[in-house]
């Protein structure tokens, strides 16, 4: 391999330099980003007057970093838009379909560009979720639709994906909800030229071939994956060979290849085979959609053809650097998007790594190489890696890439041929079954996927300088040896850096202190209490379930993950119902342990943590499941919780004549403060110094009750909420007892003990 001088791969400062102050532009006002570009333009100026060129080519890099954060600068939405409704509200809307709708287990996701609400103009974008069957809804058709408008929510826990940030980036600032039969078509459907081609060829594919393989093509082709069942999903998920389901430079290069080798077989030219492959690539990007993966896909292949136009050899670096540029010019928020972030680096990888002779291990080294280069972007965002994916990757991708190929053929024949489109299909499908049969034996192999915590952003700055120094020392081997085995020395102490860095939230000991994180799964519980001696245990997990946003897997797991937890010690379902349980099969299949225990074992004696003691209060017989919900207590010197689940009133009372001890520094509120909950008589015995809400926003039961909150704060109690305040992380030695609210950040801290200090 040779390095890559300066001067080869022009675009490559230029593009990191404009990603640099995407990501840095939240760390200052825009008016640092106006001083600095103004500052930078003008000294770059003097330089270049000057003939100070290395001076210039600063201020260059200084200005286009300062361009990159005012790219990202947020906007203020107009008077007119539909963000400055009093919302939430309902409203009749007049708008266009924006995108392609994405259809799941009884609802579809649209998008609409708002026209108008309740009859009044109004701009804006909405993500609409219609329930039922999809509604008869095209791009560009526009609708009318009877909705219920919000401002986004989403889960506010450490670790946890930011959904209402997400979307804002996206210009997205209203949701709404509705029937999908309210969705009315105002005009004909008129799909754009694009729209019809990918309608027409999935329609060929699920005519032809039965539906999982169906499914399967679809997605290789198109990147269509809505169709695919969950299973085949989640093994390609743990086989490590998902990236085949993305559309990307694979898809493209076979596009690309095909047209300009028919082009020079009928006797066209060179240039002209080349033209016609940009136009027909260009084409397919159209039709597969506007994805970050398709976009540098697309740009990297016109820049090749381009070359090969006006007779100039190309920089596969370079192409990669300017299909960046043009990507994040137009769409700077892709930079956070996971596809963004996965596609440029194994692209990247696989340019810059070393690659030996030999189809085998040339293969291998393809595959190690992209994933050696994606390993800290797929932990940061899915803590999760694949450890058969090097192998499976040998057999997956030939596979896919023949049944792309042949696939690509029946697709276009769909168009001119119905038979021998169907010819194809048939011929497609023996290795659609061959792969997903490789897929499904990586998938069962022990420890296929293992899941890990998200590295820290020392470990990932300390990764990457460790394998840019891998590569930089094995290109300068033979010509400055020397400099080579310091470099390699150099990245070697570096990984052990980012290996050390990554492993300390694994390995790092309890420091005596008890935490109880009370976390926002919306309209449910889920709480996670570390001992002192840094074990964990999880009481409730959140919603779960067919149809329904799994908590377990969105809140539960990654909270755990950004505390260092890959097992837990004990996992307790309080009682049966959905918003409790759901989500608990999700936190048992991630952080399963030998010695992990469950509720039948709390019930049966308490449990120790490191000084803690975590004990389930007697059982109550009733005659609804949350009469007979488990009780929680957990205590650590001058320090106890109550996490009264959902019992009742009749519980409640049931637990005092028994003469039960109830005292309480935190009660976690019964039933999301429902009015049934919470007695006068129970809230005097208990004494709660801080009472915690976890409650859903804008849930349709209109917990907690005005009745309640009163009571609560009656008794003397400070009432911290999930809907508003998002997690709760309490903290505590045993005589001081500390809380902050996740969404703002704010602390409160009380004295238990009177002779402790806060």
């Amino acid at each position: 391999m040779r390095i890559r001088a300066a001067a080869s791969v022009p675009l490559a400062p230029l593009a990191v330099a404009l990603g640099t102050g995407i990501a840095l532009a939240g760390l200052a006002p825009p008016r640092v980003a106006w001083i600095t570009w103004l500052a930078a333009a003008g000294a770059g100026g003097i330089a270049v007057l000057t003939r100070r060129l290395a001076i210039g080519a600063i201020a260059l890099l200084a200005a286009v970093v300062a361009l990159g954060a005012l790219r990202v600068t947020p906007v203020a939405v107009s008077d007119d838009h539909v963000a400055r409704l009093s919302l939430p509200a309902e409203a009749r809307l007049v708008a266009r379909v924006a995108a392609a709708p994405l259809p799941a287990p009884g609802r579809t996701r649209l998008l609409l560009d708002v026209e108008q609400v309740d009859g009044a103009p109004r701009r804006g974008a909405v993500s609409l979720t219609a329930y039922g069957e999809p509604p008869p809804a095209v791009v560009g058709q526009l609708v009318h639709v009877q909705a219920r408008l919000s401002t986004p929510t989403g889960f506010a826990n450490p670790g946890g994906f930011d959904y209402v940030a997400r979307l804002a980036r996206d210009g997205i600032h209203v949701v709404g909800t509705a029937k999908s039969e309210s969705v009315v078509p105002l005009e004909p459907p008129a799909p754009s030229w694009h729209a019809r081609v990918r309608r027409r060829v999935v329609a060929a594919i699920d005519a032809a071939l039965p539906p999982a393989s169906a499914a399967l093509l679809s997605g290789l082709l198109l990147g269509e994956r809505s169709a695919l069942p969950p299973e085949l999903d989640d093994g390609f998920r743990r086989a490590g060979v998902y990236h085949v389901l993305a559309v990307s430079g694979f898809n493209v290069a076979i596009v690309a290849s095909a047209v300009f080798v028919v082009a020079r077989f009928v006797g066209a030219g060179a240039r002209t085979a080349a033209a016609a492959a940009a136009v027909i690539v260009l084409g397919f990007g159209a039709v597969v959609g506007p994805q970050a993966s398709v976009l540098r896909a697309v740009v990297m292949a016109v820049l090749v053809l381009a070359a090969v136009l006006i007779e100039r050899d190309t920089e596969v670096l370079n192409s990669l650097a300017a299909a960046a540029l043009v990507i994040l010019a137009l769409r700077p928020n892709d930079l956070f998007d996971p596809g963004f972030q996965l596609s440029f680096a194994a692209t990247a990888g696989i340019v810059l790594a070393p690659h030996p002779r030999g189809i085998v291990l040339g293969a291998l080294t393809v595959s190690a190489s992209a994933q050696a280069a994606v390993l800290p972007i797929t932990l940061w965002h899915f803590h999760q890696v694949s450890l058969v994916g090097l192998v499976a990757n040998l057999a997956a991708v030939p596979l896919a890439a023949a049944a792309t190929v042949v696939g690509l053929v029946g697709g276009v024949l769909a168009f001119a041929w119905d038979g021998a489109a169907r010819v194809a299909f048939d011929a497609v499908w023996p290795v659609l079954l061959a792969l997903r049969a490789v897929v499904a034996l990586a998938a069962a192999a022990p420890g296929a996927l293992v899941y890990l915590p998200a590295p820290p952003i020392g470990a990932v700055v300390a990764y990457v300088a460790a394998l840019l120094g891998a590569v930089v020392a094995w290109g300068s081997r033979q010509a400055h040896p020397v400099r080579a085995r310091r470099l390699a020395l150099g990245a070697g102490s570096a990984m052990a850096v980012a290996i050390a860095l990554a492993a300390w939230p694994l390995v790092r000991p309890g420091d005596g202190r008890l935490r109880v994180a009370v976390l926002d799964v919306g309209q449910g519980d889920a709480i996670v209490i570390e001992g002192p001696d840094g074990r964990a245990v999880v009481v409730d997990a959140g919603s779960g379930g067919a149809g329904r946003l799994d908590a377990g897997a969105r809140a539960v797991a990654p909270y755990l993950w950004s505390r260092g937890h890959l097992r837990v010690a004990g996992t307790v379902v309080t009682h049966a119902h959905a918003d409790h349980a759901g989500g608990m099969p999700a936190v048992r299949a991630r952080f399963a342990g030998r010695s992990t225990w469950s509720e039948a074992d709390l019930a049966a004696a308490p449990r120790a943590l490191g000084g803690a003691v975590i004990t389930a209060l007697p059982a109550v017989a009733g005659a609804r499941v949350n009469d007979r919900a488990l009780v929680v207590r957990v205590a650590y010197r001058d320090v106890t919780f109550l996490l009264a689940s959902d019992i009742t009133g009749a519980t409640e009372a049931a637990l005092l004549a028994r003469g039960t001890s109830l005292d309480a520094t935190v009660l976690k509120v019964a039933h999301h403060g429902a009015r049934d909950g919470s007695t006068a008589p129970f809230l005097a015995a208990a004494r709660p110094t801080v009472a915690v809400v976890s409650v859903g926003a804008r849930n349709p039961y209109r917990h907690p009750d005005p009745g309640t909150l009163a009571r609560l704060e009656a008794a003397g109690a400070r009432v911290l909420r999930t809907d508003r305040d998002g997690a709760l992380l309490f903290e505590t030695d045993g005589r001081t007892l500390a809380v902050t609210r996740y969404r703002s950040g704010t602390r409160h801290a009380w004295c238990v003990d009177p002779e402790s200090a806060c």
